[in-house]
């Protein structure tokens, strides 16, 4: 269902800037992703710490998933010192056509998103039973 193998190439070396490319002047991080596939469909693990559940939103628009979380990075006191500084997440991904969009589904628990994206019935592998010759 999915190409197994990923290219990995350079902001410098595109030619074409995707959306999230796009995102400029505001800071945003990209979370890290996991992706699983069964022979029901995908399932995706997303970090995203610090985002309550309020804040966090999930689009899927013309085959095209978009994650955006937002972090409260109000603190209860006067900075005097910082080296890391909170921002808002921000990724996309493109679902394969296979994917029933009507059926995806997102749970959230202790800063990590889980999306299961099940597979349309067409699309999922089935057995061809053999009929005798007699």
């Amino acid at each position: 269902m999915t190409d197994k193998n990923i290219t990995v190439t350079r902001k410098d070396q595109r030619k074409d800037l995707s959306r999230e490319e796009t995102r400029a002047p505001e800071r945003y991080a990209i979370p890290t992703v996991d992706i699983l596939e069964g022979v029901d469909g995908l399932t995706m693990y997303i970090d995203l710490p610090g985002v309550a559940r309020d804040d966090l939103t999930i689009d899927l628009e013309q085959g095209v998933l978009t994650i955006e979380g937002r972090v409260n990075s109000e603190a209860p006191a006067e900075d005097i010192y910082r080296e890391f500084t909170l921002a808002r997440f921000y990724r996309q991904f493109r679902i394969p056509e296979g994917i029933d969009q009507e059926k995806v589904t997102a749970a959230y628990t202790n800063g990590v998103l889980n999306l299961l994206l099940p597979r349309a019935e067409a699309a999922k592998p089935r057995r061809i039973e053999i009929a005798s010759g007699e």
